[in-house]
């Protein structure tokens, strides 16, 4: 027989035994009803959640067990706590604070010491008068009739076993983010895996934090150095986060991109040198963000709050059972995420969460923008709520993410996808539309405009110009065509071909030219440049390094063309527009796109071309600024019988 509180005051007995006596302590129970095995009571008063352990039925004592209760709107709206979590560090004592106001009883565990905490709705707490700086600690807590160990959920200093209680004036000393970022337009992002950017390059430090801050003679620079000389605003990580799916100690064993959440406040310690130092992780990533905005580059981090890697691991449900994930209308696990545990991001106390952890790594490592991971599936409040508080912080704080539009428990207005953009509009999104124009179907050999498929210039011409008909500003479209999930462009093109072509890079060359002039804000997967292929992996998320690592080869004329093309983005404002206007036009002649951006001083003239027809283009009496490829010009005309785009500046 198993009894579970499933409201505050209803409890579910799973038997069929007749019950003539029921009763917990200081509160009479009545018969509501019978369904199949289940027997439903009404209680008298609200069930003490954080004290009823117990239960006596025909004058025997069962354990009283945390059921649906907490999954119900009431206890969503009961307990509700807005002040801090985790502990709070000072040489003279540390105060620790856990939301469960189901736990019976809950003590802080330090060197084998354990300290009693307090109830005081809805948080347990203490406060430990002593030095407890550099030392593990772990929470005992007891919902029914045993203790469990749990790690804290709001731990932000781990090692590979435990939870570290950490002065963070003693780290690297972060400075201040200088990245000012008034509109999204401005930005150029580029997207890296920690490891895959270092392991195959020269550097003693191999896909470690430290890799890419040490210089290297192929690039003669480091990592960093060498994508702000790119032309990039914007460095966009890979989680580094605590994640699972690795082992820290032998690096070498496992690999993983990240999107497996294990502590959402942690650095991971993969990249790290010394990942049982919960400072050396500290330090790595803060070193990264140091270096970066030394040399005027941002850095945007990659979060994941779909879900969780195991349910049965992360330390939520050992604390508040089945409250931090969604649930479908017959209590069942959601899994939109497609692993099996969705976030129930409109609980506040989950929502506060996700808020913290964010908050902590805008404060405490002044990252400059946040990629939320099938964001999608997290809700409209939540959304709203992360813009608020980040930018009390940091008013220039990047956020924007994956919007799909995906099946969830999630009404369909308070949804965070592009359907719903015009809710949220300081988010930007992925642009599929975007990605599939330009590159072809997402999966099978269908070609790309940008591959020769004339069929898809109309939809091109809506995309160069920010895709007015899927979003409010330009601000919101991201203009990408790979990231580090799905085909490379250049992997796709030996898809639908079959075989590899010389034409393959021209065609890249083509697509990244796009993806710089194209209204909105501009994305490049690391090594995009220079035709990065994954040997035909699409999902490379646990991939060896063979398929994942980055062979730099910036030495191909590409890479100049891409730099050249980043500055005269960066030069003509005409590129980066927030609204929608009549300085933009763009029309189809033949089989040519032309794209024109006018101000009371120029015109940026572009001709478009994906095919090898040999084209005469008038020059207009200005000057060709940038072509894709060789151009031959003449007084007036210029021929060209290569794919890209050719821009002539029109001075008036």
């Amino acid at each position: 027989m198993k009894i579970f509180i499933d409201g505050f005051q209803l409890v579910r007995v799973e038997s069929d035994t007749y019950i003539y006596k029921i009763e917990i302590e200081n509160n009479s129970l009545n018969w509501l009803k019978n369904e199949g095995f289940n027997q439903f009571f009404v209680c008298e008063k609200p069930i003490e959640l954080h004290k009823s352990d117990k239960i006596y039925i025909n004058d025997k004592e069962y354990p009283l067990e945390i059921g649906l209760v907490t999954l119900s709107k009431e206890f969503e709206l009961r307990f509700r706590y807005d002040g801090k979590l985790g502990y709070e560090y000072s040489p003279e004592s540390t105060k620790f604070s856990l939301f469960s106001p189901v736990a019976k009883e809950v003590f802080v565990v330090i060197e084998n010491i354990e300290y009693p905490m307090e109830y005081i709705d809805p948080i347990w707490t203490t406060t430990v008068m002593s030095n407890l700086e550099g030392l593990p600690y772990h929470y005992k807590i007891r919902l029914v009739n045993q203790f469990v160990d749990v790690k804290d959920p709001y731990t932000n200093a781990c090692s590979t076993t435990d939870s570290f209680i950490v002065d963070f004036n003693k780290a690297e000393p972060i400075e201040k983010t200088p990245i000012l970022v008034k509109n999204y337009v401005d930005t150029v992002i580029y997207e890296g895996h920690i490891r895959d950017l270092s392991i195959h390059l020269d550097v003693e430090s191999k896909g470690l934090f430290e890799g890419i801050l040490e210089n290297s003679k192929l690039l003669k620079t480091n990592v960093l150095g060498y994508i702000k000389k790119l032309g990039m605003t914007h460095l966009q990580l890979l989680p580094v986060y605590d994640f699972e799916g690795v082992d820290d100690l032998n690096k070498e064993k496992l690999y993983n991109w990240g999107y497996n959440p294990s502590q959402y406040f942690a650095v991971e310690g993969w990249f790290s040198k010394h990942p049982d130092d919960p400072y050396d992780r500290i330090n790595g990533l803060r070193k990264i963000v140091n270096h970066a905005h030394s040399i005027g580059l941002g850095i945007n981090m990659d979060v994941v709050y779909n879900h969780v890697y195991n349910h049965l691991t992360f330390p939520y449900d050992k604390i508040v059972p089945g409250y931090f994930y969604r649930h479908d209308s017959k209590n069942k696990m959601t899994n939109a995420s497609y692993c099996g545990n969705d976030l129930e991001t409109r609980n506040y106390m989950v929502r506060k969460l996700i808020v913290d952890s964010l908050v902590h790594f805008a404060e405490f490592y002044q990252i400059d923008g946040f990629r939320f991971d099938l964001m999608g599936l997290l809700d409209l409040d939540t959304m709203h709520m992360i813009e608020a508080e980040l930018k009390k912080r940091n008013p220039y704080i990047m956020l924007y993410g994956e919007g799909w539009n995906m099946n969830t428990e999630v009404k369909h207005s308070h949804r965070s996808n592009m359907n719903n953009q015009a809710s949220f509009t300081s988010y930007a999104h992925f642009n599929d539309f975007y990605r599939n124009t330009m590159k072809g179907e997402l999966h099978g050999p269908g070609l790309g405009y940008t591959m020769g498929n004339k069929h898809m210039a109309n939809k091109a011409m809506d995309s160069i110009i920010g895709s007015p008909h899927m979003f409010t500003s330009p601000n919101q479209s991201i203009n990408y065509v790979e990231c580090h999930d799905n085909l490379t462009y250049y992997d796709k093109m030996l898809l639908s071909c079959g075989f590899e072509k010389e034409s393959f890079k021209e065609c890249q060359d083509f697509v990244n030219h796009l993806i710089a002039i194209s209204q909105g804000v501009p994305f490049y997967h690391a090594g995009q440049e220079f035709y990065r292929s994954k040997m035909g992996v699409e999902n490379s998320y646990n991939s060896p390094d063979e398929i994942n690592q980055i062979h730099w080869n910036i030495k191909v004329d590409a890479v100049d063309k891409l730099r050249k093309l980043l500055k005269l983005r960066k030069k003509y404002k005409l590129y980066r527009q927030t609204t929608f206007n009549d300085s933009v036009t763009i029309k189809k002649e033949n089989n040519t796109i032309i794209y024109k951006l006018e101000n009371d001083k120029e015109i940026l003239l572009h001709y478009i071309k994906n095919h090898y027809d040999i084209e005469k283009f008038p020059l207009n009496n200005g000057k060709l600024i940038f072509p894709s490829q060789k151009a031959l010009s003449e007084d007036q005309d210029f021929y060209v019988d290569k794919p890209g785009i050719y821009i002539i500046h029109i001075k008036k």
